[in-house]
């Protein structure tokens, strides 16, 4: 027996290959004679044994998988490879609106009054209510006898779990729900169900600052896309004693189904003091909802979080840490003074794209930065900027075969358009992401089988709203190589004129009218320059008296057709931006 060992080969995983194995050491014996009859019994137990080794291998594999975070696919095996490197995936998060309340009938000899924290609001999509909450109290002051107040409002329902301590009786505690936001965690650890007095517990976000009596609670993802919380051992935070009574208090939210909302009713308010009526209107709409953290993202954020260890040195850490903490940013990006325009050593500047909006309000990039500093070196200042927005203005004209599709011109010319956006919605829109001119045009080739090709011109367009009662000057940074004698602009009233911006291919910028046959005359000669390497575009005493719209585009044709941008620069195509031209032919 030991010499027919020789001929198993262990290596096989196919249910073919494994067989055939099984075969060939068959052969090596002499008891057995009918194993190479598909009719046999001996046949059959062969089939038996190697679907038996070709499962044992699949599941053994599989398992193998699980074990590491680049191969697991189940979310249960990357969460708790994850939580080894100390990362907890971000949670759903319910979508917060700002609204204005305008209260009537209160008594004017009350100086100030409170908008409880859990005050609740509801607005309904597609006739399902969502509930909105307050996540804070707000002090409503008397000014001039009137009673008004901005707050934000975030979606979810307000639940609240209890667990008693026992260590006869261990309990888990784990949140029973899903769809929680954990930013909503709230836990209070009552003393028994005699003693009702109760210590307010905070989550832990640096254990090198937790002490043995410390109040604080850890917070994992488990099982079932639920939340578990546990709790000190006496050494890294407070122990918990039987008879103790855990109090969580939190929200389930609905993730990214109410962003946009912009109706909103008051349903309760808990204010003690009396008043006639309140009034709701609507500052911003709801955003910033997300579902929870998904596998890849997992995948992608756990090992550059275990790489920061919470410290804030390299840029990527910055990048890394304010995006999961701050699950309303679409986009963060981040970068040493050193890199700036004008170099400044000792700040790190951080830009970041709220999703929804374009830019943050400076209450929210206040947050933000406090949020961070005690986590920077002492020698740097972190200092928020905004996000700077390049427009890509594209032409396609797509030849197709009117033989071989049943789309009219119009339908075909949507369907380009509806792509182009989507490209810019999946490829563009986030710090970082470049114009890939080939992807576009393979991405509209594709798109129905008559297209025969396609071209597309790009234009880069910078946009501006001047002042029209002082001079100024302009600044326009493409940051990209620029066409000479391409610079072209909307209209502007200037000296009693409708002019225009050109540029004279020689690093020149003239301001120019058409006279009443259309010859082209320049208003201001040299009015600022170009600079066709860095594509900065710079005007002097600029001083428009009126302009169409709300703002002055400006355009040029990039040098290379690929457009990249620059530390805080942003690329976005626009859908009122797009021009489809589709050309049939008989082919």
């Amino acid at each position: 027996m030991a010499q027919a060992n020789t001929y198993l080969q262990v290596t096989e995983l196919d249910f073919a290959d494994i067989r055939s194995n099984l075969k060939t050491f068959l052969r090596s014996q002499t008891q057995f004679k009918d194993y190479d009859f598909e009719g046999s019994a001996m046949a059959t137990l062969l089939d038996l044994m190697a679907y038996n080794t070709h499962y044992n291998a699949y599941y053994l594999n599989m398992i193998g998988n699980e074990m590491f975070l680049d191969t697991a696919q189940q979310r249960d095996s990357v969460v708790s490879r994850a939580k080894e490197l100390g990362y907890t995936p971000i949670s759903s998060r319910g979508a917060t609106a700002n609204v204005q309340l305008t209260f009537t009938g209160v008594n004017t000899d009350v100086p100030r009054f409170t908008i409880p924290e859990g005050a609740t609001f509801t607005t309904t999509i597609d006739d399902i209510a969502y509930t909105y909450v307050t996540d804070q109290a707000y002090s409503v002051e008397n000014v001039r006898d009137t009673y008004i107040k901005n707050i934000d409002i975030t979606e979810g329902e307000p639940l609240t779990h209890r667990f008693t301590v026992s260590s006869n009786d261990p309990v888990r505690y784990i949140i029973p729900n899903a769809g929680v936001d954990t930013r909503s965690i709230k836990v209070r650890v009552q003393t028994s169900s005699a003693d009702t007095s109760n210590t307010v517990f905070t989550k832990a976000t640096n254990v090198t600052s937790v002490k043995s009596t410390s109040p604080v609670f850890y917070l994992n993802e488990t099982n079932d896309r639920k939340y578990e919380l546990t709790f000190g051992d006496g050494v890294l935070g407070k122990a918990l004693v039987d008879g103790n009574i855990v109090i969580v208090d939190y929200r389930i939210c609905n993730g990214t189904v109410t962003n946009g909302a912009n109706t909103f009713s008051v349903d309760s308010l808990g204010v003690t003091e009396a008043y006639t009526s309140v009034s709701l209107s609507l500052n911003t709409a709801a955003r910033g909802g997300r579902a929870q953290e998904t596998i890849d993202s997992v995948k992608f954020n756990a090992p550059k979080n275990f790489e920061a260890q919470n410290r804030l040195v390299t840029k990527n850490d910055y990048i890394n840490i304010i995006t999961q903490e701050n699950s309303d940013l679409e986009s963060v990006v981040a970068f040493g003074g050193e890199d700036a325009d004008s170099p400044v050593f000792g700040k790190v500047y951080i830009a970041a794209k709220p999703f929804g909006e374009r830019f943050l309000t400076i209450s929210r990039k206040n947050q933000i930065r406090a949020s961070i500093v005690d986590r920077t070196p002492l020698s740097i200042d972190p200092v928020f900027v905004d996000a700077e927005y390049l427009f890509i203005v594209p032409t396609v004209n797509v030849n197709y075969d009117l033989t071989t599709t049943t789309l009219t011109q119009k339908s075909l010319e949507a369907l380009v358009k509806t792509a182009v956006t989507n490209y810019s919605t999946d490829s563009l829109g986030r710090f970082g992401k470049k114009l890939r001119y080939s992807r576009l045009l393979r991405s509209l080739d594709n798109l129905d089988p008559s297209i025969l090709n396609n071209t597309v011109s790009i234009k880069m367009s910078k946009r501006f709203s001047p002042s029209i009662t002082t001079t100024q000057k302009v600044a326009l940074e493409f940051r990209n190589p620029i066409e000479k004698g391409t610079l072209d602009s909307t209209q502007f009233t200037y000296s009693g004129f409708t002019c225009f911006l050109d540029d004279d291919s020689l690093g020149n910028v003239n301001i120019y009218r058409y006279t009443q046959d259309k010859t082209k005359v320049n208003v201001v000669v040299n009015a600022g320059t170009i600079n066709y390497v860095t594509g900065k575009v710079e005007i002097e005493n600029f001083a428009p008296t009126a302009f169409t719209g709300t703002e002055i585009k400006v355009d040029v044709i990039p040098e290379l057709l690929d457009v990249t941008p620059v530390r805080q620069q942003i690329l976005l195509i626009e859908s009122n931006d797009i021009v489809v031209n589709a050309i049939g032919e008989n082919v």
